[in-house]
């Protein structure tokens, strides 16, 4: 899966270059024979024909390409200034895809409208519509904004953060971006949650402090729970060196519940929070082949069937 998405962020790195590269061939060929090539496509264009409509377009198109050029190195140069500027912590990293986020926007409207004013439209009068289109579609995408608003409020109180483990909606994965509009959840098997920042109400943030895994290891009724007990602290720092995930040595909490084949002990310890499963089956683990070599019962499922004595006549 990592694999995966490597080759697609290489497919798109190189797709941005060669499209960087090509734009800025033209922009130069441009800004150098720009004299000859309005000349050329005045003359040959002074006619009528969609031909000639076409060669009197091609000076629009060039500067039309010098526009995307330049678009692309500003957002390629400030974004990357941003990524240094913000690294570091995951609060860091998370205002820096955020501002990275609004600033694309920002400059890619800017660009549709320079493209707009090179191909003849009246800007000016374009920019007053759109501030009273924005009312009307404010009003009608109050969702979209409350989406952007509860954004922002996320990373400026810094209750979630790029690389936390959370839980939304019972819902287990580790935050991968919060954007402007939505956040982005991947879970241990590599799934994709995105959810809108608004509707994140509530939410369990796991990676804060660390985290407390617990397993149930079933022993036979016929064990004596103080001996099960004094195995167990024999070996407990054996079970710690078994397990290299934990950080702390695994406690013994006592009987857990007396169920229909087995006794079930409770054990615990501390760990990461990313390390939270992977700890658990290392405790399941280290747990089973100390019992085994001590001769301590873990019973499979059975059952006892009792037959009933008959009464005498």
């Amino acid at each position: 899966m990592e694999n995966q998405a490597n080759k697609k962020g290489n497919v798109k790195t190189i797709t941005g270059l060669v499209l960087l590269v090509v734009f800025a061939v033209v922009t130069v060929l441009g800004f150098v024979f720009y004299e000859d090539i309005n000349t050329w496509c005045e003359n040959e264009g002074a006619g009528s024909g969609i031909v000639n409509v076409l060669i009197r377009l091609i000076p629009n198109a060039i500067r039309t390409a010098q526009i995307l050029f330049v678009t692309l190195l500003v957002l390629y140069v400030v974004c990357s200034i941003i990524k240094a500027i913000f690294k570091g912590t995951n609060r860091r990293v998370t205002i820096g895809k955020l501002v990275n986020s609004i600033f694309k926007v920002v400059v890619w409207v800017v660009c549709v409208i320079a493209i707009l004013a090179v191909w003849g439209l009246n800007v000016g009068a374009l920019i007053a519509g759109a501030g009273v289109l924005t009312l009307v579609i404010g009003l009608g995408m109050q969702s979209l904004i409350a989406d952007v608003v509860a954004g922002i409020f996320l990373v400026c109180d810094g209750t979630l953060q790029v690389g936390d483990i959370v839980t939304i909606d019972g819902w287990r994965g580790t935050v991968q971006e919060i954007g402007i509009r939505n956040t982005k959840l991947i879970n241990y098997s590599g799934d994709i949650r995105i959810t809108n920042n608004s509707q994140i109400k509530t939410f369990i943030n796991q990676s804060r402090e660390n985290s407390y895994p617990t397993v149930i290891v079933g022993v036979s009724y016929e064990e004596n729970l103080q001996h099960v007990q004094e195995v167990f602290e024999a070996n407990k720092t054996r079970i710690r060196e078994m397990c290299p995930l934990l950080l702390s040595d695994v406690d013994f909490n006592g009987v857990d519940n007396l169920s229909s084949s087995s006794v079930d002990l409770h054990f615990g310890a501390t760990c990461k929070e990313g390390d939270f499963f992977a700890a658990q089956r290392q405790m399941r683990g280290a747990i089973k082949t100390v019992f085994e070599e001590n001769g301590v019962t873990i019973p499979f499922p059975q059952v006892v069937v009792h037959e009933a004595e008959k009464k005498s006549k």
